[in-house]
């Protein structure tokens, strides 16, 4: 019987273990490399509950690799946090490998799938190592190893597009990458530790002797983390990478890749520099700023795209700006209100980027103005968009508005009325942007059935019959699984908000 305390290890190694099976099984049967990969992935998400019921029950777990104690093993640690994020990369990561099975056949060369699903679990793996690490060398080689598989999930669609993202992501990334390993670096010389519990316990005596050190280090993690997470104005690479990688791609690098990073950004204000550094050195002020500009200038930004994809990731910088908000304004209800919206926003963005690939198999319609009866062509998969799309804006009874309604509790808390107006406005302008690729859908006449416009006649009645989605079960059942996921958050929330809150009172 294995020990719960190993099962994060080995959910992060056998992720790896099955990445490398991938090129080889891809020269001897091809076709395997989707069902094995979610296969994997299938088993860890069941593991991933498991870890996570224990946690909830009992107390966090502490593994010690190789049974080297900290502070000079490496050590990986679960709590609340560590074990919704691990729920919330493996479940989602899980649905997106089903949706991949004619995604990725549809939408890129098929001699370099075995090498796709390769990159998704590194990717994959990546991202569970940087939640469970525990010290900030390893939270850098796991940065990397997620940076790496990231950039080759944009790469692997093979257009000229795609590649130039790809590599404008690589250099950015890198630079961010830069920035974190210079911050580590001015920690290690002022504590002479790199295990995060051991790095609080000395800064908190040391605080006073290097207010200058300290504040550069917080400096430096912030520019890249910022880089990583795509705040604003950090965030150049992204409209280009998320909307020219494969569907699943954009799926995966919008809902979790950058959510990784804030969540370890959070880890190190929180846990290693504490509530007092935090406060002192005026980094909240400048966080609380960035994010208030991101919502706005995402929105904007995001307006103006004609590509739907575009439009998305543009979409992904605003979502990004709440989540640091919640982070800055550093109150219980903010804090809260941030770690639900990475939830949230995983499910919503997800289920959005999915209809767009499955938009885009059906009809090959990429630009927002061709969506005329496409809630007739392609009911199931629209409404799903609809859904997810109105969370977005933040209607009652969906995901987005209870995490937007949380923010606006914790600007009362931290004392920032007027940061709720500009909650207010940034859901307007969400609301200018799908609602009417929305009124396209379900109310625009024209074109709506193909192209009878010779048979006026006969017109309207073909218009306003509802046909099924010609798009395979294998895309569908993820697209109503995320759809569902997002009404239940925004009816049911109490399940996540107990991991959140135990998160909450642990950091504060």
């Amino acid at each position: 019987m294995v020990s719960v305390l190993k099962l994060p290890f080995l959910c992060i190694i056998g992720t790896l273990i099955a990445a490398f099976c991938m090129p080889v099984l891809a020269r001897w049967k091809r076709n395997l490399c989707a069902p094995l990969a979610t296969f994997v992935t299938g088993i860890v998400f069941i593991t991933t509950i498991v870890i996570a019921y224990h946690v909830m029950n009992g107390e966090p777990i502490r593994y010690a690799v190789s049974g080297w104690a900290p502070p000079w093993g490496i050590e990986l640690v679960v709590e609340s946090l560590s074990s919704m994020m691990l729920m919330l990369i493996a479940g989602i990561c899980f649905l997106i490998l089903i949706y991949s099975f004619s995604a990725v056949k549809h939408e890129m060369e098929s001699n370099i799938i075995g090498w796709y699903y390769t990159a998704f679990l590194i990717t994959m793996a990546g991202m569970m190592g940087l939640i469970v690490s525990n010290d900030i060398f390893n939270f850098y080689v796991f940065i990397e190893v997620t940076g790496i598989g990231a950039c080759s999930l944009v790469a692997a669609k093979g257009t000229r597009q795609a590649t130039e993202a790809a590599l404008k992501y690589l250099l950015l990334a890198t630079i961010g990458s830069g920035f974190i390993l210079f911050g580590i670096g001015f920690i290690y010389m002022i504590t002479g530790h790199l295990n995060l519990t051991f790095i609080a316990a000395e800064l908190a005596e040391v605080k006073d002797s290097y207010p200058f050190l300290i504040w550069t280090a917080l400096s430096f993690f912030t520019v890249g983390f910022g880089v990583k997470s795509a705040l604003f104005p950090l965030h150049l690479w992204l409209p280009d990478a998320h909307s020219s990688a494969a569907s699943p791609s954009s799926a995966v690098l919008s809902s979790l890749v950058v959510k990784v990073y804030i969540i370890a950004f959070l880890k190190i204000l929180f846990i290693a520099f504490g509530l007092d550094i935090f406060h002192e050195t005026f980094i909240r002020h400048l966080i609380i700023i960035l994010s208030v500009i991101a919502m706005l200038a995402g929105s904007f930004f995001a307006f103006v795209q004609i590509e739907l994809k575009r439009r998305l990731a543009y979409s992904t910088v605003a979502q990004v700006g709440y989540v640091f908000l919640g982070i800055g304004l550093g109150t219980p209800w903010g804090l809260a209100a941030g770690m639900l919206h990475i939830v949230v926003h995983a499910f919503m963005k997800t289920c959005l980027f999915l209809t767009a690939g499955a938009f885009y198999y059906q009809t090959g319609i990429k630009k927002v103005n061709q969506f005329a009866g496409m809630g007739y062509k392609m009911p199931i998969t629209m409404g799903a968009f609809t859904i997810a799309a109105l969370s977005m804006v933040g209607i009652p009874l969906l995901g987005g508005f209870i995490s937007k309604y949380g923010l606006a509790l914790g600007s009362l808390e931290a004392n920032l009325p007027l940061v709720i107006v500009v909650i207010i406005i940034s859901g307007l302008l969400n609301a200018t942007y799908y609602f009417p690729i929305i009124g396209q859908a379900y109310f625009s006449q024209e074109e709506a059935d193909g192209h009878h416009d010779q048979n006026s006649h006969g017109h309207s009645g073909e218009a306003k019959k509802f046909k099924l989605d010609q798009v395979p079960l294998s895309m569908l059942v993820p697209i109503v699984i995320l759809a569902l996921g997002v009404i239940y958050l925004g009816i049911f929330p109490g399940i996540l908000l107990n991991f959140i809150n135990k998160t909450v009172t642990a950091l504060l």
